[in-house]
């Protein structure tokens, strides 16, 4: 950590993926834009119950609702004026905790801050594809 890559991992994760079958597939997991909301919220659900221990908030339920809204068009190439990718991703987050309207307020606007999956997604981050 700290700059240098983590090296504690011997054994790479897996991790299935799948499509619709509208889509060709088998429906036997996520799609790649699944994944992606699904990374975001575990990466939303780690922010939030870790700053509020860092800020001695006692969360006894949390949950939290992802949707992401798109046109297919763009993705099967349809339309030349449609993205592939979403439109819009609306996070509902549903807490029960000791925490002060305000206390909360403020770690969600630090968890919004600090978020590195929220960050990737708000901020274009430069990505290069290479082919051999």
């Amino acid at each position: 950590m700290g700059g240098a890559p983590d090296t504690t991992r011997d054994t790479p994760f897996v991790v299935n993926s799948d499509e619709p079958p509208a889509l060709l597939g088998l429906n036997a997991a996520p799609n790649a834009v699944e994944l992606l909301l699904a990374a975001l919220t575990s990466c939303l659900t780690v922010g939030v119950v870790y700053n509020a221990a860092a800020k001695g908030i006692t969360i006894s339920r949390l949950s939290l609702k992802i949707e992401g809204t798109g046109n297919l068009q763009g993705f099967l190439g349809l339309s030349e004026t449609v993205r592939p990718g979403f439109e819009a991703i609306h996070v509902h987050i549903t807490l029960d905790s000791d925490g002060s309207p305000e206390a909360l307020q403020d770690l969600k606007a630090h968890v919004e801050k600090t978020s590195p999956v929220l960050d990737s997604l708000l901020h274009p981050v430069p990505v290069t594809i290479d082919l051999s």
